[in-house]
């Protein structure tokens, strides 16, 4: 199932790369705590203003970093706004937590495409047939592994539809 507005007409694979709850508990909580010290020996008028002012950036931040989805269908695979079509790509690779880190890190390439979250730990690694534009694209995901296999399954469809 989906998350809520993705979508998922000709869907093969959805995966919204959500920050974890126990970071939206952290954030609160500093949030809550950074008001309240800002308001101690105030009226509570100012600590419900201390509380707006500290709790809103946060969780905005949190709820902005928390829309972006990892989409497979028909057409290829899309992410960070931008389509990599089967007719495009030339293999991917998943890549665990210490080949991620390299390669979004030291190996990385200043002209590659990344749709990189630091708080997602693998990512898969895709590369294009031709790499003059973009040499490949890094994307984040919580599950490497199955997006490989759904990109070969849904590549394999689409050309033998043809």
């Amino acid at each position: 199932m989906a998350p809520l507005g993705v979508p998922t007409d000709d869907a093969v694979y959805v995966e919204r790369l959500t920050v974890r709850p126990i970071w939206w508990a952290v954030a609160v909580t500093i949030a809550v705590l950074g008001a309240g010290e800002l308001a101690a020996g105030f009226d509570w008028r100012i600590g419900l203003l201390a509380l707006a002012l500290a709790a809103g950036p946060t969780l905005t931040v949190l709820a902005v970093l928390s829309r972006l989805t990892v989409r497979i269908d028909g057409a290829g695979i899309h992410a960070g706004g931008r389509t990599m079509t089967y007719d495009e790509m030339e293999s991917v690779e998943a890549l665990d937590q210490r080949r991620t880190k390299a390669q979004a890190g030291p190996a990385a390439d200043p002209a590659a495409y990344m749709v990189f979250r630091g708080y997602i730990r693998e990512s898969v690694l895709v590369r294009p047939l031709d790499p003059r534009p973009v040499p490949y694209w890094l994307v984040s995901t919580r599950q490497p592994a199955q997006i490989v296999a759904t990109v070969e399954r849904a590549a394999r469809a689409a050309f033998s539809a043809r």
